[in-house]
């Protein structure tokens, strides 16, 4: 059985990750998009990117330590 302490970890450092992600992408200037909510669209969709890659990530290493689990 997958040690839940595990994957809680993997999943609050990947929530961490996607908030730093977002926040630097909002934070950057881009003088093609000056107003503040292109800004924030903009750290949303690089929030919601990261999350989604990290899930899957976190989802893989779940399904590997499986696998590795049932061979031994």
């Amino acid at each position: 059985m997958i040690d839940w302490a595990i994957v809680a970890l993997l999943c609050g450092v990947g929530l961490l990750i996607a908030v730093i992600v977002g926040g630097i992408a909002a934070a950057l200037p881009d003088p093609a998009a000056p107003h503040w909510s292109d800004r924030c669209r903009r750290g949303a969709k690089a929030f919601a990117g990261t999350l989604t890659l990290l899930i899957a990530l976190a989802g893989a290493i779940i399904l590997l330590i499986k696998a590795m689990h049932s061979l031994s």
